[in-house]
């Protein structure tokens, strides 16, 4: 690629990173140029030595943030798609590079959200039409037989939806997801310092698998994530998102769980 070519791509990142960084709502007009900057790059044809490998690291992971802006969407999938394959063809070369494995497993769990998103729109409406036994039968007088009546109906109709296709096109994609982020842990202990937010995104990762799981493996994938919330909580200088924090909070004593996933006390 000439010189003044390259020059050119470079100053339309640089757009896109101030965009994102003081106007994000105006992502969608910069969509066209973030199309043609990936459809330009294809870094594996580029040998990079520790500085010009880091900058392509850097640019992925601007695009990345770009194509998922809005999340819960699904995000703008060839432009995540540019990224996944930048990152894997990347990571053949350095197999062992933390940001590459963690960008990879951040790409396959940002694109976990719009099924997540959905079955936790199903699953609060499902909680919260169950409540109900009848216009005349009050909660608190329920019989013992009553409440287990509704407790294995409310069990098997959770079991039920781990068939529907949100749930298991959530799983299929948070796989991958935990896999390459419990690598980059692996691979930051045996590198360097641990990092409290590679460590949440992976436990949120797990989290979010275990969810989706069926009761007969969901407790592993819940205990890695308190694993890994008691392992960034203990990192100096980081402080968990509220909503893991109190997961940690709720759950970190406990290490067993009962079969639809929730900590014994």
């Amino acid at each position: 690629m000439e010189r003044e070519s390259i020059g050119a791509l470079m100053t339309t990142i640089a757009q896109i990173s101030s965009m994102l960084d003081t106007n994000p709502n105006d992502w969608r007009e910069h969509l066209p140029s973030a199309r043609h900057v990936t459809a330009s790059l294809d870094f594996v044809n580029y040998p990079a030595g520790p500085e010009e490998k880091q900058r392509q690291i850097q640019i992925i992971e601007l695009f990345q943030r770009f194509a998922h802006i809005d999340v819960d969407s699904g995000g703008i999938t060839d432009v995540s798609s540019w990224c996944l394959r930048q990152s894997l063809s990347l990571l053949q070369l350095y197999p062992e590079d933390v940001d590459l494995l963690r960008l990879i497993g951040q790409n396959w769990l940002l694109r976990a959200q719009p099924f997540l998103a959905r079955i936790h729109l199903v699953d609060g409406s499902s909680s919260s039409s169950g409540g109900s036994v009848g216009e005349t039968t009050s909660v608190s007088h329920l019989t013992r037989s009553e409440e287990e009546r509704q407790a294995i109906r409310a069990a098997a109709e959770a079991e039920e939806r781990l068939h529907t296709a949100d749930y298991v096109e959530a799983r299929g994609i948070l796989l991958p997801a935990v896999e390459y982020l419990s690598r980059a842990v692996e691979a930051t202990q045996s590198q360097g310092p641990l990092s409290g937010a590679l460590l949440a995104t992976a436990a949120e990762a797990y989290m979010s698998l275990g969810n989706v799981s069926y009761t007969r493996v969901n407790e592993r994938y819940f205990r890695q994530a308190l694993t890994y919330l008691r392992l960034a909580s203990g990192q100096h200088g980081y402080n968990l998102p509220a909503h893991l924090q109190q997961y940690l909070d709720d759950y970190g004593p406990f290490d067993l769980f009962n079969e639809e996933g929730v900590p014994l006390r």
